[in-house]
């Protein structure tokens, strides 16, 4: 549907502050009750101007040539109206005049479209394929918003503004990209984050491309709900060992999702490992390094035993040798289905993924155990302390531990205070 704007141009005069019998002549815009004024640079007596007609009286040649002049101005703001309509840009008092100052005209040449295209190019190359392929998807929802909205399936950066972020978070909540895979919640979150950094790349002349003065779409915001970690408390951990299952698949799969409860590792680090990353020391103390694939961290892992067990009953599978992956290749998408048949099996109530083997390892394993947070952090190949300290929020058990012994304790504080109160220390003189 086509916005319709009341729009209007007036020419008046603005007295001068030190000769009240002259003045300026400004061109007043005014769209939906908005006004913004531009100043003509003609300054003329006040007596001469006709406030009715809008013009300077007089019939000279200088009088002429400003009333000629007034009309190419008002001309010209009519036509930057008229472009920003066709763009179907929010059109605004203030953006006429920014369009007629030319303050648009440097962000013209580039679109939305050409952004995203040179952004892929660029970066598509630096990240790792796992760390674009989310970026691949904001780039795809863009892309189908701007073919459902815009009749030339693009938009020039210069009409980019906060309802057009606005129609994009309702677009992505409404048509996602699959029927069976919508976006909710913190996903669409995510989608506007990813968007917002686009547009900052596209805004920064120091570390980006300066097609942009600013982000016009810097300050929306779709804030994403911190959602507690799940985990398996240490009780469920147990039970998932002592769980056989008839499909060899599935205790595979088990098997891998258990060594990452003791590890910490994600999926592509488990894949990854080879006979090259573990050293013995002195002591028969195993020990995994390993760059992580996310954040390309080197982190030393002193293997535990459970941990340990695991390796060696595959290393020694039939076809694996010094060099070659110590787990059979599987992908995360079929690993993470085969974790759902054994959530059921077990009879879990917690949502089973590989990362909550991570974040297993993180809280139950580690932190629950008295290893420091410091500690914790490098084996998690974390490039911040404030990643890991999601971890260690407080729960019922931490509580519980941590008051155990406090009523014995009140009461021996009790005790000597009503000691003291019966028996007095007398001051000798």
């Amino acid at each position: 549907m086509e916005t319709i704007h009341t729009f209007g141009i007036d020419l008046l005069i603005r007295k001068c502050k030190h000769n009240k019998k002259q003045g300026f002549i400004y061109a007043r815009i005014t769209v939906d009750e908005e006004r913004a004024e531009i100043s003509t640079k003609e300054k003329i007596d006040v007596a001469a101007w006709d406030p009715d007609r809008e013009i300077v009286k007089g019939k000279t040649i200088e009088v002429k040539e400003i009333n000629q002049h007034l009309d190419d101005i008002r001309h010209k703001i009519r036509s930057k109206y008229r472009m920003l309509k066709e763009n179907e840009s929010l059109i605004t008092a203030e953006k006429v005049k920014e369009a007629y100052e030319g303050i648009l005209s440097c962000q013209k040449g580039h679109t939305l479209a050409e952004l995203m295209a040179y952004y892929k190019k660029i970066w598509e190359t630096k990240m790792k394929k796992g760390g674009f392929k989310n970026y691949k998807t904001t780039i795809d929802y863009l892309t189908k918003f701007l073919e459902s909205k815009y009749p030339s399936k693009d938009v020039y950066l210069a009409q980019l503004n906060m309802e057009f972020a606005t129609e994009f978070e309702h677009y992505v909540r409404t048509c996602p990209l699959k029927e069976y895979d919508p976006s909710l919640g913190n996903g669409v979150g995510k989608h506007i984050q990813r968007f917002k950094r686009i547009l900052n790349w596209g805004a920064d002349a120091k570390d980006g491309i300066g097609w942009m003065k600013t982000n016009p779409c810097g300050k929306y915001s779709c804030p994403l709900k911190k959602n507690k970690r799940k985990k398996l408390t240490f009780e469920l951990l147990v039970k998932l060992e002592q769980k056989s299952f008839q499909d060899a698949t599935l205790n595979y799969v088990k098997e891998l999702f258990l060594f990452s409860c003791y590890t910490g590792f994600a999926f592509a680090d488990v894949m990854a490992l080879r006979e090259s990353h573990f050293e013995w020391d002195g002591d028969d103390t195993i020990w995994c390094r390993i760059y992580r694939a996310k954040s390309d961290i080197l982190s030393p892992i002193p293997l535990l035993k459970d941990a340990a067990k695991i390796i060696n009953r595959h290393r020694n599978d039939e076809g694996l040798g010094y060099g070659d992956s110590i787990f059979k290749r599987l992908t995360n998408q079929f690993v993470n289905r085969c974790l759902k048949v054994i959530q059921e099996a077990c009879e879990f109530d917690i949502p089973l993924t590989f990362h909550v083997a991570r974040h297993t390892f993180a809280k139950t394993v580690a932190l629950k155990n008295g290893i420091p947070l410091e500690t914790v952090q490098l084996m998690m190949g974390h490039t911040k302390i404030t990643t890991t300290q999601i971890y260690a929020e407080v729960d019922e058990e931490k509580i519980i531990s941590d008051m155990s012994g406090i009523e014995e304790k009140l009461a021996a504080k009790r005790g000597s205070v009503i000691d003291r109160l019966s028996n007095p220390v007398s001051l000798s003189a």
